[in-house]
């Protein structure tokens, strides 16, 4: 195996199980774990991963996070399952409030010319809907994040306390059984709040690598969101968490060639 090859797997594996270790990363390639150190240092080098004491961990886990660029080749599939199944829920007259996002952005796209009114934090997202004559557009104001492209901080709160909207789709880095709804940065954190309080009926939309992720703030306990929609069905604890508390789950699962979701 070719050590550019081999850096790329192993990029790939921290991607999907955001930390590593030496030893289990040596014993999956088969490689020494010399070899691993020697490829965990340049590929730090290269700014792709922050190493730890025996191991590594992506730069998210870290507190760092990929552009929106960068997360949106991540799991484009689901994605785009996901944006199907969540504009399904959108009617014509509807307030919607678009947390920014990749998964976001593709509910966006997904949203046919209807007459609805779209607010959102996100630049991407508000330059998609600028397109739809019949879609009425509220950008948020307030600190602009060049990381994720979403306008957050204490003017995009005060707005999101002036308006009440029928449907806030919501997107975050890790959900937790015990930790709840968590992400990377603690003024994102408290817009998302915002968001949730402004809104009749909360959504959750995320892709199955969310779950079992901690990040360096929690938004709010599980409770605060109606419904989730997810690309797979939810792992055991966390369905049963969501009977527990009432929130409806929606499994935008690939279908078979002709079939729709019910």
């Amino acid at each position: 195996m070719f050590s550019d090859e081999r850096k790329a797997m192993i990029v790939a594996y921290l991607s999907e199980h955001r930390r590593l270790t030496v030893a289990e990363v040596a014993a999956h390639l088969d490689v020494s774990e010399t070899t691993i150190r020697r490829d965990l240092h340049e590929l730090e080098h290269q700014g792709l991963l922050r190493r730890t004491h025996g191991g590594a961990v992506g730069l998210e886990v870290a507190g760092f996070e990929p552009s929106v660029q960068e997360k949106s080749h991540r799991f484009a599939p689901e994605k785009s399952r996901i944006a199907t199944r969540a504009q399904q829920f959108i009617r014509p007259g509807d307030t919607v409030l678009l947390d920014s996002g990749t998964t976001t952005l593709e509910i966006a796209k997904a949203l046919p010319d209807i007459p609805i009114t779209v607010v959102t934090n996100s630049l991407a997202i508000s330059a998609e809907m600028a397109q739809r004559e019949k879609v009425s557009v509220v950008m948020l104001g307030g600190e602009l994040r060049k990381t994720t492209g979403a306008f957050v901080g204490p003017f995009a709160e005060r707005m999101l306390g002036q308006v009440n909207v029928d449907k806030l789709f919501l997107g975050m880095n890790g959900i937790d059984i015990d930790r709840g709804l968590t992400t990377v940065n603690a003024i994102e954190a408290s817009t998302k709040k915002a968001m949730i309080a402004s809104a009749r009926e909360v959504f959750l939309v995320t892709d199955f690598s969310k779950f079992d992720q901690v990040y360096l703030v929690t938004v709010g306990d599980l409770g605060v969101i109606d419904t989730l929609i997810c690309d797979s069905p939810l792992p055991p604890e966390y369905h049963a968490l969501c009977v527990d508390k009432g929130i409806e789950v929606v499994i935008a699962q690939e279908q078979p060639e002709g079939e729709q979701n019910e």
